[in-house]
């Protein structure tokens, strides 16, 4: 009966050496995600999306004036939804278009 204890004794020993030697692996550290990081001069606003984005927290009466203020603000005409996005996103002035 001792011999088969120290046997399993042994096996569970061993199952828990690799789960800890294969999670805290340097291979597995490699592959969880990252929140990339926004510099100053780096960060790029993809005025598409911005434009589109604010669509979420405005109204309007209909489908056409959305269309129409997505199209002015992609040419610029609503400067205030860029800064609102940087102020939000903590993004600061040097944050290109």
């Amino acid at each position: 009966m001792k011999p088969i204890l120290i046997a399993l004794g042994i096996v569970v020993v061993l199952a828990v050496g690799y789960y800890f030697v294969v999670e805290y692996s340097p291979a597995a550290q490699s592959n969880t995600t990252q929140q990339p990081q926004a510099g100053g001069s780096q960060a790029k606003i993809n005025i598409d999306a911005v434009c589109q984005g604010a669509l979420a927290y405005m109204t309007f009466p209909d489908g056409a004036a959305a269309e129409k203020f997505v199209a002015e603000c992609k040419e610029g005409k609503h400067p205030e939804v860029i800064e609102k996005y940087r102020a939000d996103m903590n993004l600061g002035a040097g944050a290109a278009i």
